[in-house]
């Protein structure tokens, strides 16, 4: 097959697993970002499978890596929603908190904790953020993974001690 053919091929799958994606739940950005990161793992692999192959392969990595990205925005925001909220209603929260996830976040920088509240606790979207912040959607979209990276490690590094 000449590498043209297999282009376009690619080019066609690239819009059914994002519509696919979009069929089965997923915001429309998020599809766009998951078709993105699954082609650059076939890239990086430097996978080359039959068309017959390909189709079933995309399908099957773009779901799961949609799934994985799904737990984890949900994990993002029950911890958010636990340990980002008003100090009024702290009050009235039991006392028996997880104190490693509550000393990690009050590690965090007044930005950093505006951010998470601003995405997971306020429901708003990257472009929102984004507007907030006087910044380009793909470097909101940057920082808030940056921020969530930097939690994980303060996480797993109190995990160790």
């Amino acid at each position: 097959m000449q590498l043209k053919g297999y282009e376009t091929i690619l080019a066609q799958l690239a819009t059914e697993l994002q519509r696919y994606l979009i069929s089965r739940g997923a915001p429309s950005d998020v599809a766009a970002d998951i078709v993105q990161d699954v082609f650059v793992k076939v890239l990086e692999m430097q996978l080359v499978l039959p068309p017959d192959k390909l189709r079933p392969y995309l399908y099957r990595v773009a779901w799961s890596t949609y799934l994985d990205q799904y737990r984890r925005q949900q994990r993002y925001q029950k911890i958010v929603t636990t340990y980002l909220v008003p100090r009024a209603e702290m009050a009235s929260m039991p006392p028996d908190l997880d104190d490693e996830l509550e000393h990690a976040l009050k590690r965090l920088s007044a930005a950093e904790r505006q951010l998470l509240i601003w995405r997971y606790e306020e429901s708003w979207s990257i472009k929102q953020v984004a507007q907030a912040l006087k910044i380009r959607p793909a470097a909101a979209k940057m920082r808030l993974q940056r921020v969530q990276r930097k939690l994980e490690k303060m996480m797993r590094g109190n995990q160790y001690e």
